[in-house]
């Protein structure tokens, strides 16, 4: 067993933006969210913004602005254990629709059974930092006159026909977490492109919880600088308690606004972000190359004028039968379907399960790391690691049948 284990993701920060946080923490200084909601606003295309604690959070505030307790909203069938946590905590029921699993984008005509079984909204996410097709959702939601939510918790700083994802809808999410393409150790935000929306969001600040001080960040963010290295992950990976690279469902809480020490750190991480984006996608680019011929995995296609911001880089495995390799930091994606999640069972609408594309995703979708503590030494080893295996038929054959 080699000692160097490659942490998932990793997001940049810059030490002095920790700085600029603990004096946060530390004076419980009010931050300046006017300045970083109208950054936030520029960058997104959006009339207005507003700061959370969370990416969840904010999905719980857009879910109750535009779903309502007891009613129903549309959902990818494969994505992350947040989405539940969501819609748990906003008390909304739940159908589901399919993905295509060779662009992890939506199946429209999924999309479209579900919204003919009746739903209020629907919420389109893009997973790994793939741009997902949320103009076509949008057409066919305009259609029937419901809104779409975007989820760009991951986008990562991904583009669709030279439009950041994250500003492809009326209401967008956002997540500043931990492993996100920025990050500030917590936080999220929701973005507005209609009059009444933005109206909604003034309404919403005021009667948002205050943040906390923020000291957990601190240290979160502090130890992922020092430790999300690969010749030292295997510290914290090897800690039970903190159950790194587990699906763990965390429950929602009640919205409050971002905290003092993320409001801090924010700026900074927002300001690295465009260089951060372009490493990885050039690591990826290198890691595609590697791949090459070979016929165990088949990369995840991006959609006609797409260009992923690659939280991770994804791949399909051919037959099913590739083990993880964490010391590359080749990982599973996410082990369960939505409807597998036991939380949200209780607020799925009657006989809704996931489609054969989120099932295929569950049981042949693999990611790797394509961070800035990637190396050449790494990709290098990656592409060893392919060509072990034996070859396969190549997965869009097997997906056809």
């Amino acid at each position: 067993m080699t000692w160097r284990r490659q942490p998932p993701a990793y997001s940049p920060v810059d030490p002095r933006s920790l700085v600029a946080g603990a004096g946060a923490w530390l004076t419980h200084a009010s931050p300046a969210e006017e300045r970083i909601s109208a950054d936030l606003s520029q960058r997104y295309a959006a009339t207005a913004a507003l700061l959370a604690d969370s990416g969840t959070s904010a999905l719980v505030m857009v879910l109750r602005h535009v779903v309502g307790y007891g009613r129903t909203v549309a959902y990818p069938a494969y994505g992350c254990i947040d989405l539940t946590a969501a819609a748990v905590r906003a008390g909304v029921r739940v159908r589901l629709y399919d993905l295509d699993p060779n662009t992890l984008s939506p199946d429209l005509e999924s999309v479209k059974k579900a919204v003919m079984r009746g739903v209020e909204a629907i919420v389109v996410a893009h997973l790994y930092g793939y741009p997902a097709d949320v103009a076509a959702v949008r057409e066919l939601a305009d259609q029937h006159g419901i809104p779409v939510i975007e989820d760009a918790a991951q986008a990562a700083g991904g583009t669709l026909l030279d439009k950041r994802c994250g500003a492809l809808a009326d209401l967008s999410i956002l997540s500043f977490g931990r492993g996100k393409g920025i990050t500030a150790g917590s936080g999220g935000a929701v973005l507005a492109r209609t009059t009444p929306h933005a109206q909604w969001i003034q309404r919403a600040r005021e009667r948002l919880g205050a943040g906390s001080r923020g000291g957990r960040e601190i240290f979160t963010l502090a130890a992922q600088w020092m430790l999300a290295r690969p010749s030292l992950y295997r510290i914290p990976a090897a800690l039970p308690a903190l159950r790194l690279g587990e699906m763990v469902y965390r429950p929602a809480r009640e919205p409050r606004s971002i905290s003092a020490a993320a409001a801090a750190i924010l700026p900074a991480a927002l300001e690295i972000e465009e260089g951060d984006v372009a490493a990885r996608r050039a690591r990826a680019a290198e890691i595609i190359a590697a791949i090459g011929s070979s016929r165990r995995v088949l990369p995840i296609r991006p959609l006609p004028g797409a260009r992923p911001g690659y939280l991770r880089l994804a791949f399909l495995d051919s037959v099913g039968d590739i083990s993880t390799n964490p010391s590359l930091g080749v990982l599973r994606g996410y082990p369960m379907t939505l409807d597998q999640h036991e939380q949200l069972q209780p607020a799925l609408a009657a006989r809704e399960r996931a489609g054969k594309g989120a099932e295929f995703l569950r049981d042949r979708l693999l990611t790797t790391a394509v961070h800035s503590r990637v190396s050449q030494a790494d990709i290098a080893r990656f592409g060893d690691w392919i060509y072990a295996g034996s070859g396969h038929a190549r997965v869009e054959e097997a997906w056809a049948t």
